[in-house]
């Protein structure tokens, strides 16, 4: 299996890392001009660390997948490359937002989504460090589960990662909104480690988040699979020592993805005339930081 993933950030690197084998060439799409092979570098997972060789390549070669490892600000400037090719697209975007974009713009059969509760940090070009296990769904946008998305999900699984394909990935897509809307700006407002928001006066804002983010999504007809305030406790014990992405953002002074978690959420809401007050209190605090 040929797999190319476009951006090398904490979750790009884990997966190239984790995925590269005889029997599975990764490539990584680098947009400064850069090729050959780099050398990249996983700490911590599961008490090792792995070292693997993967191609760098400067332009989108043809493959059996692509996994969409970029921002989801990013996003909408790959459409027209990725149009030109034919590789199925797996998604690991935060938030909704890539959700609704894609499934305007490509054929669904071509499109698939990547849930995941995994916690990572990248250290570097090429070296991240793993922080914690957590659940990982993939899914067709079609609602179907054909033979690439089974044989992605074996390789993943006997790659390390626990990986289940499941038939509503828009039901888990939310799911994972609803914990990233609480988690993350909770966290990276109070710059604090995942750990840390176990305190009581921190516990209790990311609890009315999720509580108020879970009603809008049962409000306009979400199926939420699993219980998203338990699988929030759950990330927080399994990653505590995690920095989560919209703090591993703020620290570097790069673009959060607010918008796309907590701000298409609040859009959701005010379309259907729906409270979104505590989604809002945070989304104002961290724009507040980053303008």
């Amino acid at each position: 299996m040929r797999i190319t993933i476009i951006g090398a950030g904490a979750i790009g690197t884990t997966l190239a890392a984790l995925l590269s084998n005889r029997e599975t060439e990764i490539s990584i799409l680098s947009n400064k001009g850069n090729k050959g092979d780099l050398e990249i570098t996983l700490k911590n997972f599961k008490g090792r660390t792995i070292r693997k060789k993967v191609k760098i390549i400067s332009t989108l070669d043809e493959s059996d997948w692509y996994i969409l490892a970029v921002k989801s600000y990013d996003v909408k400037e790959l459409i027209k490359t990725l149009k030109n090719r034919k590789a199925k697209i797996l998604c690991c975007q935060n938030g909704i937002k890539t959700y609704n974009i894609l499934k305007t713009e490509f054929d669904e059969k071509r499109l698939s989504y990547m849930v995941t509760g995994m916690g990572c940090s990248k250290i570097d070009t090429g070296k991240a460090e793993f922080k914690g296990s957590g659940f990982t769904f993939i899914g067709e946008f079609s609602g179907e589960m054909g033979e690439p998305i089974n044989e992605l999900a074996s390789k993943m699984n006997e790659s390390e990662i626990e990986c289940e394909v499941v038939d509503n990935i828009f039901n888990y897509i939310w799911l994972k909104t609803i914990i990233n809307s609480s988690i993350n700006p909770v966290a990276a407002h109070n710059k604090v480690v995942n750990g840390k928001l176990n305190e009581p006066k921190l516990n209790e804002q990311v609890e009315k988040i999720c509580n108020e983010s879970s009603l809008i999504a049962q409000k306009i007809g979400i199926n939420l699979p699993l219980d998203p305030w338990k699988e929030i406790r759950n990330i927080i014990r399994n990653t505590s020592d995690n920095k989560c992405s919209m703090l591993q953002d703020l620290e570097s002074g790069n673009r959060t993805e607010i918008d796309a978690i907590n701000g298409e959420i609040i859009k959701i809401a005010k379309a259907n005339n729906l409270n979104c007050k505590y989604n809002q209190e945070f989304f104002d605090k961290i724009k507040s930081i980053t303008s």
